[in-house]
């Protein structure tokens, strides 16, 4: 009889390429386990979290493990698989139940089940309902399957066939009516509070919404969640973080939703209600197509409620490349976007890609000199350039697939991909290699490449 469900959180290993200012590596905020931990109390079962991010002790308390619990999983493609992959072994062989969700299970569902000590894998954006089913299921308590129920894999066929939503893949905003995240799972908040130069000594990160509604070719975002766009009412994600803000005694909270301010009403919404209810400094992302067509009045304004510093995914300063990576904004007005960022008081953190296929040589020192430039406008800007990681299901990872490109075809092989390797030959060219990472060591202090 099932009595507890296991939250488990692998190690990212990002330390190199995501250390905060204190020289620790950023923990994130376990935000999925909170999200989920809901399902597990409707029921009947207790929740508990276990992160080996900030617990060494993560692979005794996983053996502890018996038929009663459940393992769930949520993994990253990258290097968080190898954890994934250890602890579920670990609890399987203990009798437990385990099951994985996450993007790395939405990307590749057989796969990841054929492949994994896992029972079931929950694909999808969004895993509450699928498992607030499958628990159901287990323990009895689920109703009759509905038309509209989550899809399920587990060993020996589908669960479930039907997806979710009728308009998942359509560009469909969904607004989720899931319970409130349980952030009572977390019992000590002191890992996940990071040293933030641009927001605050005492940062702590979650998200108000998943999934993106625009189509680059380069990013798995729009992948995992099917071209759709997940999120939580603003209303109760303020109430929430203030709650966050609370319990961790954080003077800043960073948003790692992808998409933020996709939905420009929404956003400000969410601005003024931070404002009057929380207080506190905050960042999140900005597309940049999102900033050009901001009015500076609705800049100022998010600024004045408290928006010190936003993610911009530039990728490109070269027209060919952004059309490529259907990224949808001007390059010409980079340097008008960072004047205006700088004029409003809001720093930004802008990322680059090189090693486009086809792209011309010269594009990775262009690329480097857009990077300088930008520090030269402002030095409180920051700056980071990836090597470009074909990711599974994109537009370009197929169209590389169809040149001969070979992906990993086992979870152990997935784990090793990392964007700031250049593992690719044919793609990268060598000679930039520590070039570039020379420029993201003077580009920005979170990089120790």
């Amino acid at each position: 009889m099932i009595r507890d469900v296991w939250f488990f959180q692998p190690r990212t290993m990002a330390k190199a390429n995501y250390a905060n200012a204190g020289g620790k590596e950023q923990t994130w905020t376990p935000w999925w386990a909170c999200y989920l931990a809901p399902a597990a109390s409707g029921a009947g079962l207790g929740a508990h979290l276990i992160d080996a991010r900030a617990d060494d002790g993560w692979r005794a308390r996983v053996q502890a493990l018996g038929a009663d619990d459940v393992l769930a999983v949520t993994a990253l493609t990258g290097a968080a698989l190898r954890d994934a992959l250890e602890a579920s072994a670990i609890a399987r062989d203990r009798g437990a139940y385990v099951v994985w969700g996450g993007p790395h299970a939405t990307l590749f569902p057989a796969e990841t089940l054929a492949q994994s000590p896992a029972h079931a894998v929950i694909p999808g954006t969004g895993g509450f309902p699928g498992l607030a089913l499958l628990l159901g299921r287990l323990t009895g308590t689920a109703g009759p399957p509905g038309p509209d129920d989550p899809r399920i894999l587990v060993k020996g066929g589908h669960l479930v066939t039907v997806p979710r939503f009728g308009g998942h893949g359509t560009g469909q905003t969904i607004i989720a009516d899931d319970p409130d995240p349980r952030l009572d799972l977390i019992t000590d908040w002191e890992p996940y509070v990071n040293a933030d130069e641009a927001i605050d000594a005492r940062t702590t990160s979650f998200v108000t919404s998943e999934g993106c509604l625009r189509r680059c070719t380069f990013c798995t975002e729009p992948q995992t969640s099917g071209h759709s766009w997940y999120t939580h009412p603003v209303e109760r994600s303020v109430e929430v973080l203030a709650e966050m803000a609370r319990r961790s005694r954080a003077g800043g909270i960073k948003l790692h939703d992808p998409n933020f301010f996709h939905d420009p009403v929404r956003a400000m919404a969410f601005a003024q209600r931070f404002r009057a209810r929380v207080g506190l400094r905050w960042a999140s992302s900005l597309h940049p197509a999102d900033l050009q067509e901001m009015p500076d009045t609705q800049l100022r304004a998010a600024a004045d409620a408290g928006l010190c510093r936003v993610l911009i995914g530039m990728e490109t300063p070269v027209p060919a490349l952004i059309r490529l990576s259907n990224k949808r904004y001007d390059p010409a007005g980079i340097e008008t976007m960072v004047r205006r960022l700088t004029a409003v008081g809001i720093r930004g953190m802008f990322t680059f890609i090189v090693g486009w296929p086809d792209a011309e040589p010269g594009h990775y020192q262009q690329t480097i000199d857009c990077a300088f430039a930008i520090k030269d406008l402002d030095p409180r800007h920051q700056c980071k350039i990836h090597f470009l990681e074909p990711w599974p299901g994109t537009p370009l990872a197929k169209m590389l697939a169809r040149r001969g490109l070979q992906h990993p075809t086992s979870l152990s092989g997935w784990a090793d991909v990392d964007y700031y390797q250049a593992q690719i030959p044919g793609l990268h060219n060598p000679a930039y290699t520590e070039i570039v990472r020379d420029a993201n060591r003077q580009l920005s202090p979170y990089i120790d490449a």
